[in-house]
């Protein structure tokens, strides 16, 4: 075989191999601050006091088979009638209750997309519970990683919850949106994670829109910080700005919110009150703009 024929084939298996390794799914979470992998969850959980896992998809679900000594916390047991933040009190009230304190690493589940479990990740991160992580996967990577599913609820004693006081970095009220619209030249920047149908039926006057369905591979996992943050740099977003996020109830705002901060972005709220409470105070949504920012990027 000519020399010519070898490089031929040496170039071509090369090539073979970027393009397979560039198409691979990065998914791993390792030695992260908001996202752990459903086999680290595996490796720490089982007979550790110190570690709890808490099931976020709702009593229905929970019944039908959970991860063995996991509690099952709702997000919705966290919300009040207006489907935003509980006080801090009624906080330490529901938690203390389920036997969760102060001092444990809490690992959150659900079979939402993160959804769920986002909301009760960012809720004990706003009351001051900074060992809480979202389980990259949620429920079926548990599974997958050959982890005991069980009908058995744990039995697990009340506990006195001490929660700190809201912190106020990481929530943006009302006010503050409402200001950054007025601005000529805003200081932060609007992120609506809600759907291409929703955002068109009205948002947020200057939002920007980037589904947090986005947010995933197609297997479902979490991108990775890396893909994250250069998806997010395409939209204008630098890791030093301002972003406040919402959807409807902000709920899926609460992932974003979790994976844009694992990706170094410094300063991100979520806007508790979100859509609901932005179109019942104004008495028309804002109309689709003409050049909506409206991202073409796809994300995968």
């Amino acid at each position: 075989m000519t020399k010519q024929k070898w490089t031929v084939i040496l170039a071509t298996v090369l090539m073979t191999m970027l393009v397979l390794g560039g198409c691979a799914i990065k998914t791993a979470y390792p030695g992260t601050m908001n996202v752990a992998e459903a086999k680290q969850v595996g490796a720490v959980y089982q007979g550790n006091s110190d570690v709890l896992v808490i099931d976020a998809r709702g009593q229905e679900a929970y019944d039908k088979g959970h991860l063995q000594g996991a509690v099952c916390l709702s997000p919705s047991e966290l919300v009040n009638d207006q489907s935003m933040l509980i006080s801090k009190a009624d906080f330490e009230k529901v938690v203390g209750a389920k036997g969760i304190s102060n001092t444990q690493t809490l690992y959150v589940y659900d079979d939402n997309d993160g959804v769920s479990a986002g909301r009760i990740f960012w809720t004990f991160r706003v009351y001051g519970h900074d060992k809480v992580m979202i389980v990259n996967g949620g429920a079926s990577a548990l599974v997958e990683a050959g982890l005991e599913i069980t009908k058995e609820e744990p039995q697990l004693s009340a506990v006195t919850y001490t929660a700190k006081e809201a912190d106020e970095s990481i929530i943006a009220s009302y006010d503050e949106v409402k200001a950054q619209t007025e601005m000529e030249t805003p200081t932060a920047k609007i992120v609506d994670v809600r759907s291409v149908a929703e955002y068109e039926a009205g948002y947020i006057k200057g939002a920007i829109l980037y589904p947090h369905t986005k947010n995933l591979y197609s297997d479902g996992t979490f991108m990775s910080s890396r893909d994250i943050g250069l998806f997010y740099q395409d939209l204008g977003l630098k890791k030093d700005d301002e972003i406040i996020l919402y959807c409807k109830s902000s709920f899926r705002a609460t992932q974003t919110f979790a994976l844009l901060q694992e990706a170094g972005y410094e300063h991100v709220k979520v806007y508790d009150g979100a859509w609901i409470e932005w179109s019942s105070k104004n008495e028309v949504t804002v109309p689709v703009e003409e050049k909506a920012p409206i991202t073409q990027q796809e994300g995968s």
